[in-house]
């Protein structure tokens, strides 16, 4: 049994890869698109302002630049406002919280993928292979993918945690930088590269290996901070490094320390996958501030031993859970 919203593509080049996912995904992505220029106030000076962020990212990764006028193509959309839509997330943050679990010495992987629930209608399941790199992950319309939880036949698994911090600025896109380093094959070597970057927002990055363990980068525009963690680690919405100090704190407070505690007080040093289901369901469940708490829209766990990939989705959540093998492992 497979979703429903569960893809496969394969391209050649990142504007094929971009043009056949306008396509496939045309009607939500159009959705979604409209939704978002309509929060919009489209003027000269936004469509000014969204061009140096457009001018920087070009500069370090036209690759991807080309995959998202692709993508614009293949919804007949103009680039210049499809690049507004998808940098929207930087001029408008949205409060994500979602939560990370990695145990089994980097080979178990737990996430709750937690946003707004008429967000569950813009999130699928899609395996996509580029030249010689395939990732599975969760997909979100209208982006480049590697904002979510992910793995590449690199051997590595990606999730993301949203993270908020004092220092934005203009930059290149954080939702760029997690489609970069959803396709790794070394975190220290990108790690020196990341540091170089003149990033706009940061996220914290976590990475699991099935042989080469668990670590995690926090970022921030300014600052970022690589880590190896013991297994198992847990991270949810706050900064757990000394980039705390880049916190911000202004915002309405949530549950992201209690949730971090859950996790962190559940997880084992050896794990089943029902159990790091079931882990997953409690940490949602469990938690208080419920009225600010955000819906879980989708959930995975990765077993890299047995090369599987776990999925609920909360808009085909009748299924319950739903097993892929991870084919290019």
């Amino acid at each position: 049994m497979r979703h429903t919203h569960y893809y496969r593509v394969k391209a050649q080049s990142n504007f094929e890869l971009g043009y056949k996912l306008g396509k496939l995904f045309k009607a939500p992505s159009l959705d979604t698109y409209h939704a978002i220029l309509k929060q919009i106030t489209i003027h000269s000076s936004v469509l000014n302002y969204s061009q140096t962020f457009l001018k920087l990212t070009e500069d370090v990764f036209p690759h991807y630049i080309e995959e998202l006028k692709g993508y614009a193509k293949g919804l007949d959309v103009d680039f210049a406002s499809f690049w507004l839509v998808f940098l929207n997330e930087e001029l408008d943050v949205y409060p994500e919280k979602c939560t990370t679990i990695m145990t089994n010495g980097g080979a178990l992987v737990g996430h709750n993928e937690d946003f707004d629930d008429h967000f569950k209608k813009r999130i699928t399941v899609l395996e996509k292979t580029i030249g010689d790199t395939s990732i599975l992950e969760l997909f979100y319309y209208t982006s480049l993918g590697g904002t979510s939880c992910s793995v590449n036949s690199n051997g590595y698994v990606q999730t993301i945690n949203t993270l908020t911090h004092t220092d934005q600025r203009v930059g290149i896109p954080r939702n760029i930088i997690g489609r970069w380093l959803s396709e790794t094959k070394s975190i220290s070597e990108d790690f020196e590269k990341l540091k170089q970057i003149v990033r706009s927002m940061g996220y914290c990055h976590n990475f699991a290996h099935s042989q080469k363990g668990i670590s995690f980068i926090e970022s921030s525009a300014h600052s970022a901070h690589l880590q190896v963690a013991n297994s198992p680690h847990a991270h949810t919405n706050h900064y757990i490094t000394h980039l705390s100090t880049y916190e911000d704190k202004s915002g309405e407070p949530g549950n992201s320390e209690e949730r971090c505690q859950l996790a962190k007080n559940g997880a084992k040093p050896e794990m089943t996958v029902e159990e790091m289901q079931k882990l997953l369901e409690n940490v949602t469940s469990l938690a208080s501030n419920k009225e600010r708490q955000s819906e879980t829209i989708a959930r995975v766990v990765i077993d890299l031993r047995n090369k599987d990939w776990w999925c609920w989705l909360a808009r085909e959540k009748s299924k319950g859970w739903i097993r892929y093998p991870i084919r290019f492992l």
